[in-house]
């Protein structure tokens, strides 16, 4: 398929740039930063026609290969399922010595590990918490590591903004072997850089895949520092998911803390279930995520994801799905079973698709009908659009996208103001309590929705 020069000026000036930030390692001319909104962004004002056609090559969602088709040159001969794309190995399991610092079962952390024990990569990149220069004096950025020591510093999920482009920097300065994690876009951007650069595609051995409901931005940090009643100021670090070993799997803690003048430490938890918005609902979510057809990182050599299955969400403690489709990290896996390091069970293609099933229809049949709506340029899905669906379904689809935008504009507004979220909470009201009949009507009705 032929790439217009206009395609990443359509990604980016209809609002579907995820940030991702491999456009500069083609383009340095291209700067990644963050909007008002707090979500990384691409700016092009000092690209050239060139540089623009270069960067539409690599951007993931520009007019480019699909998933599909790139999963195919990668693992051509695999097992094949619509929805999880290719595989080798579907699993449960858990690390049994990094289960305690993972979000679940720790296996991302194991494998990195192993990785660095065994010699097959000189360096991994992952998401790791950093002192930054803003109100909360932190932030969340990808980091590159050289040694098994670091990993469990990255070893929980950031749900904040994050880019691959310093990263992707060192990696062109720096040879070696590397491991990448990422979410489904920013691994499908790899993908397509390896395509372009033989410098990537050498250096960058494994690609490691989160797989991914929505991004937030910094926004969705602030809401929660201020729903666990965090003064304004500075904080010492933050945890998304904190787990509580003695309750199920999907009941968790976010978990802040400061430190006082007199250099106490002082500890801030809300449980998930107190913060007064569901995932579902979308808030603080980039555009491009509306835009996204992939939930199992299909392009990354493994996906891992939560156990959300009746089986396995009892255990506080936390396990782990796996896609399989690289055989070096099968052996892995393998490996640490043998050893009693690793805890592994096959599972089946419809308990992984059970398990996410909410963020299936939200990326398939929620896609279908917000193409069918979508008024001007739209990124190219494997996705057909549609209206075929129910009205109730149509209306939690339009909610969804209000939801999402007016969360973005509610929060500007409060962070002007010192603490709490009374502004927020006032803006949302309507919407929050109309999107809430919506769900209670279908619990009600027990109505297909699609």
């Amino acid at each position: 398929m032929s790439i217009s020069a206009l395609d990443i000026e359509r990604v980016v000036h209809g609002g579907f740039c995820i940030g991702c930030g491999v456009c500069r390692s083609v383009e340095p001319a291209i700067e990644i930063s963050l909007n008002k909104y707090g979500e990384y962004v691409a700016n092009l004002d000092n690209s050239n026609e060139h540089g623009r056609r270069i960067a539409s090559n690599v951007c993931p969602f520009s007019v480019n290969v699909n998933e599909t088709e790139l999963a195919d040159e990668v693992f051509n001969g695999q097992m094949q399922h619509e929805s999880i794309g290719r595989f080798s190995g579907l699993f449960a399991g858990y690390s049994l010595k990094d289960r305690e610092s993972g979000s679940s079962g720790g296996v991302i952390t194991y494998i990195i590990k192993r990785l660095f024990e065994s010699k097959e990569i000189d360096y991994a990149i992952l998401v790791r918490q950093r002192m930054a220069n803003n109100i909360r004096g932190l932030e969340f950025a990808f980091d590159v590591i050289s040694s098994d020591l670091e990993v469990a510093s990255g070893s929980t999920s950031f749900y904040y903004p994050v880019t691959y482009s310093e990263a992707l920097e060192f990696i062109a300065k720096n040879p070696g072997r590397y491991a990448i994690t990422g979410v489904p876009c920013f691994h499908k951007a790899i993908r397509l850089l390896k395509r372009q650069n033989p410098l990537y595609r050498e250096r960058i051995q494994y690609q490691i895949g989160l797989v991914c409901g929505q991004l937030k931005s910094t926004l969705y940090l602030e809401y929660l520092l201020r729903r666990a009643d965090v003064p304004s100021g500075k904080i010492e670090s933050a945890r998304f998911r904190r787990k509580d070993s003695q309750n199920r799997a999907d009941e968790y803690f976010f978990e802040a803390v400061t430190r006082g003048d007199d250099e106490k430490k002082n500890l801030y938890r809300v449980g998930n279930k107190q913060i007064g918005v569901n995932w579902g609902m979308g808030l603080f979510k980039p555009k491009a995520c509306d835009y996204c057809d992939d939930v199992f990182a299909e392009t990354a050599d493994i996906a891992v994801m939560d156990g959300w299955l009746p089986q396995y969400v009892k255990d506080g403690r936390g396990t782990s799905l796996i896609v399989v489709r690289d055989r070096r990290l099968m052996d892995v896996l393998y490996s640490g079973q043998e050893a009693g390091s690793m805890y592994l069970e096959s599972v089946s293609v419809e308990e992984i698709v059970k398990s996410q099933q909410g963020g299936l229809n939200h990326r398939k049949q929620g896609l279908a009908y917000r193409l069918s709506i979508s008024m001007g340029w739209t990124p190219t899905k494997r996705i057909r659009p549609s209206s075929d669906f129910s009205l109730l379904f149509k209306v939690e689809q339009i909610m969804r996208l209000v939801l999402r935008k007016t969360s973005r504009h509610a929060m500007t507004v409060q962070i002007k103001v010192e603490s709490g979220l009374l502004i927020f909470n006032t803006l949302m009201a309507l919407q929050l309590f109309a999107y809430r009949v919506v769900q209670k009507l279908k619990r009600i009705f027990k109505l297909s929705i699609y």
